[in-house]
């Protein structure tokens, strides 16, 4: 059956209180992976985020994991694709990519997600995508465009794209794989119990090159600044947002909920501006106002079914 929290939150205003709680608290993970970019190696930022994420949630899951653990065996194949997409293809490469990025780009980049997550919808769970829909993706994808070019889209004809930017481009379509797997896992597995599962899935995905980052590249640093953004990311992100995020995808669909990207650019925008005294450029407003109506376009769409039960 469907988990009791998933039930009693998963109607009414809840599931976009949740969106737009979940999209300002990762923003705050742009505004971090930039910052420590460089005096954080970006696997070990990934790897101590969702290790400290497991840790906090594996108290009150592991009876969960007990009661579902023929089901989650079954869809082991699942958890382990969600595993890879979640954490390697994209938190690593997003921390990695901000070492040659900025966190506006970076939060406007995370808005190309909604147009691979509504093809993904209708290539992998026959959502229907109407005419509206279609348009607010193609316009919030030129929004992206925009972003990559610096503005002159003569660019896009010689290549000349910023690595980081590549990298979160890569980092967020892999969250679209991992957005619409989301609605595969079977019902009675609630919000909470995904997360932990594929969380310690991706410390067995990560650990390897973690190791292989620490010898070759340098380990994760021992200073307070390491230890605030770790307990940051691993509880706070990793938990509480991912957590939120989690649930208005179960509730709205991946279509829908994927307004929170637009939301988190914006969010994205003002920290970068604030705390990182970042420049908003005549471009980055563009962009920001054709994803804008790209997601007034996207909202348009029919609320898919929810996650049928299984016996």
């Amino acid at each position: 059956m469907v988990s009791a929290i998933e039930k009693r939150f998963n109607r009414g205003l809840w599931p976009w209180v949740f969106l737009v709680a979940g999209a300002f608290v990762v923003s705050t993970n742009h505004v971090l992976g930039r910052y420590v970019g460089g005096e954080i190696p970006p696997i070990g930022l990934a790897f101590w985020r969702v290790t400290v994420g497991a840790l906090v949630l594996l108290p009150f899951a592991w009876k969960d994991i007990l009661e579902q653990r023929f089901v989650i065996l079954k869809e082991w194949k699942l958890f382990f694709l969600m595993a890879i997409l979640f954490m390697p293809m994209g938190n690593a490469m997003v921390y990695l990519g901000y070492n040659f990025s900025t966190a506006l780009n970076g939060g406007i980049i995370a808005t190309s997600q909604p147009a691979t997550t509504v093809f993904l919808a209708w290539l992998i769970l026959n959502h229907t995508v109407n005419r509206k829909q279609i348009i607010g993706v193609l316009i919030a994808a030129f929004g992206v465009l925009i972003i990559l070019s610096k503005g002159d889209l003569l660019a896009l004809s010689s290549l000349t794209f910023n690595k980081g930017d590549l990298m979160l481009l890569v980092a967020t379509t892999s969250f679209s794989f991992y957005t619409i797997l989301l609605r595969k896992i079977p019902s009675s597995i609630g919000p909470m119990l995904i997360l932990v599962v594929i969380q310690i899935i991706g410390i067995i995905v990560l650990a390897p090159f973690y190791l292989y980052e620490s010898i070759t590249y340098m380990p994760v640093p021992t200073n307070a600044l390491s230890i605030l953004v770790i307990a940051w990311v691993g509880i706070v992100i990793a938990v509480i947002a991912v957590g939120l995020s989690n649930m208005s995808v179960l509730a709205l669909g991946p279509a829908k909920s994927s307004i929170g990207h637009y939301c988190r650019a914006i969010f994205t925008a003002g920290l970068a501006i604030i705390l990182l005294d970042e420049e908003m450029e005549i471009y980055h407003w563009l962009s920001i106002g054709l994803v804008i109506i790209g997601v007034v376009l996207m909202s348009r769409g029919h609320t898919p079914t929810r996650r049928t039960e299984i016996s």
